[in-house]
């Protein structure tokens, strides 16, 4: 048995998961799509279904065929019929009993494999809980990353877990590899309700290989502590590599003092850029924080909501639009559509970045700087970066005090977006209001 040290598990495994999802939700440039909604959805078993299939109601249960892949969304979702196709199950608890021909991607808080379950590929889950009864078959290779899996059924490829307990006690066709923690107890686990499904029970914590398990490859694991498999139950070699958890070690005094010198490098640059380039919006700016800083403040609540409702709204209107492209089959503008969603969004998302940790403070701290110059030294204010670098300087001092440094940043944040919020309201009523000619 080999032993390792290191504190990585399994980075791949969620990569994997990643590209499997973007596989599913790939569309078809010619299948056809049949949608169904409701409370209770359920397909007799005597119904088939020619199209790809995408369901969203509270309980779906499939008894019949469909010969295209199923989409759902669904609190409590039931496959006992057959799938010629994928399946993308998300939900509160899936329980297969039938047929999946293809892959079969899943997230739910409990996850279930019923003795008459096939799956004709690979299984990608994740969760809270993945059980896998005695008969039932994946024909492909297991991927689940979360709580715990507790595998009686047959895998014939391989199986990646990471997570907290995992329980083999069925037949691998090949490898098995694993990152588990052996320190937390998952008895939380049996506690899980999902209307329908019986709570899974808890599984060991860690590693655990039954003797009736059959391992056809290697068992390769991560954890804090070694387990010895029964005899005859691993056809291949056991390496073991040991997680060491050791806690981050203490930033010493030069390294505090090198951080705060960064940052107000960082701040004090971007500012005085912004002096050269926008000098009437960070004059503007500092004189709405000036006259009016409850305003300010309440403003700054404000934009925090704003920005995290149009970052909503920016996902809702890519995931309408490309719903309707797709139903008239336009999906070359479909994948446009989803394209520019996403760029929108990640602009917005540095944008609210770079105004959070940057500019606000900018804002803030060239106004403190002026306000104190203005009794000090009233003639360095006409000098930028002096109210500039002071300001900067006792904001950096002031929010690295491990009492009252969070507080203060989330105020100068508030005060900062809020007097760029009003500035920016202001510039564009200016700019839409006509210009009233006098008369002659």
């Amino acid at each position: 048995m080999n032993r390792k040290r290191s504190r990585t598990v399994h980075p791949a495994l969620l990569l994997a998961m990643a590209v499997a999802l973007l596989l599913v939700l790939t569309p078809s440039t010619v299948a056809a799509v049949d949608r169904r909604t409701g409370e209770q959805v359920v397909i007799d078993a005597s119904e088939t279904i020619t199209d790809d299939l995408i369901v969203t109601a509270t309980t779906v249960t499939v008894n019949g065929r469909v010969i295209g892949d199923v989409v759902t969304m669904a609190q409590t979702v039931e496959i006992n019929g057959v799938i010629e196709g994928d399946l993308l199950a998300l939900g509160g608890g899936v329980v297969v009993n039938g047929t999946v021909t293809d892959d079969m991607l899943v997230g739910a808080a409990i996850i279930r494999l019923d003795p008459q379950a096939r799956i004709g590929n690979n299984l990608w889950g994740s969760g809270a809980s993945i059980e896998t009864l005695p008969g039932s078959q994946i024909d492909g290779s297991l991927f689940f990353v979360g709580g715990q899996a507790l595998l009686a059924g047959t895998v014939e490829r391989d199986v990646v877990f990471g997570g907290n307990s995992l329980l083999l006690r069925g037949a691998i066709g090949r490898n098995v590899e694993a990152g588990v923690d052996a320190e937390t107890e998952p008895a939380w686990v049996s506690q899980l309700r999902v209307e329908g499904i019986a709570s899974p029970p808890a599984a060991p914590a860690g590693l655990t290989v039954d003797r009736e398990a059959r391992i056809g490859g290697d068992l390769v694991y991560t954890s804090q502590t070694p387990v010895t498999p029964p005899p005859g139950t691993v056809a291949g070699q056991v390496r073991f590599t040991e997680e060491t958890r050791t806690p981050p070690p203490q930033p010493t005094l030069t390294d505090r003092i090198l951080d705060l010198i960064r940052r107000f490098a960082g701040l004090f640059l971007l500012g005085l850029i912004l002096v050269w380039l926008t000098p009437h919006l960070l004059r503007g700016t500092t004189d709405e924080l000036e006259t009016r800083p409850v305003a300010s403040l309440g403003w700054g609540i404000v934009s925090i909501l704003a920005i995290a409702l149009a970052f909503l709204a920016v996902i809702l209107l890519t995931i309408a639009a490309s719903i309707v492209l797709g139903s008239v089959r336009l999906n070359g503008l479909m994948g446009i559509v989803v394209a520019a969603g996403f760029l929108v969004g990640m602009a917005l998302i540095l944008l609210t970045i770079l105004a959070i940790a940057y500019v606000a403070q900018i804002v803030v701290g060239f106004e403190v700087g002026r306000q104190i110059l203005l009794r000090l030294r009233p003639a360095w204010i006409e000098r930028p970066f002096a109210p500039l670098a002071l300001g900067l300087l006792l904001l950096v001092v002031i929010t690295a005090a491990p009492a009252i440094g969070q507080m203060v940043s989330i105020a100068v944040i508030l005060f900062g977006l809020g007097a760029l919020w009003m500035r920016g309201r202001k510039s564009l009523v200016q700019r839409t209001t006509p210009v009233v000619a006098p008369a002659g």
